[in-house]
Formats: structure tokens, sequence, C-alpha cells
């Protein structure tokens, strides 16, 4: 899960240089960014505290990502990306017996939830 955050905010960057800097869509990118960073922040430290040592790769969305040309369909493909990521979490919610470490998952779920509706907004 930490390298498909890497990947969602790395290519959150690249999707933002689309659109004008500072315009709507532009913030509403730079929002889910700064919640996919959270996310990965997050990971990385819960991993830490468990004393695990994890990867610094960028997973393969990046790549699939940024080869898409047209803006639209980047957020098409990055809503499809977030919508992966929900479903991940609601199949490992039920296994994580930590209550914190749940509700650490449940909030990134919840943000991404968000970040599919935000995507939405920006397709409008």
């Amino acid at each position: 899960m930490l390298e498909a955050e890497r990947a969602g905010a790395k290519a959150l960057v690249v999707f933002m240089d689309d659109w004008p800097r500072n315009g709507s869509e532009w913030k509403t990118l730079r929002k889910i960014h700064d919640d996919e960073a959270h996310n990965c922040a997050l990971i990385g430290g819960e991993l830490k505290r468990r004393g695990r040592d994890y990867s610094h790769a960028t997973g393969e969305f990046f790549q699939k990502a940024v080869s898409v040309a047209e803006k639209q369909q980047r957020i098409v493909l990055l809503i499809k990306g977030l919508e992966w990521a929900i479903r991940e979490f609601e199949q490992a919610l039920p296994r994580i017996p930590h209550t914190e470490t749940r509700k650490l998952f449940q909030e990134m779920r919840e943000r991404h939830a968000r970040s599919i509706a935000a995507c939405a907004s920006v397709l409008q």
C-alpha cells in the first residue's frame, strides 16, 4: 500500500501541471496530493513503529498514470486507483487487530472516498 500511495502522490504532481496553477482544479488535485503524501507518512510511520523495514519504491500505478496523455482520462484513471485502494483497505480492515492501526486505515479509506468525490468535481 505504501508503494501505491507513493505512486498516487507522484502522479498527482504530474497531473497538477495539466491545469492552471492555483485554479480550482489544480487546488483540488493539490489537496488530493497532500492526502496521498500524508497517507505515505502514516503508513511509513506505522511500519517504523512496528520495527519493520519498508520499500522506498514507487508502485506501478505511476508509470501507468503518466503514460495517459489526456488530462480528463488521467483523472478517470486516478479515480480507478483510489477505488482500488478503498477495496484494499476494506479487505485489510477486518484482519487488523490493533485498534489504533485499524482507525488509521479507516481514516485513509475515508480520505480516498473524499478524493474520489473531489476528482469527480474536476471532471465536471
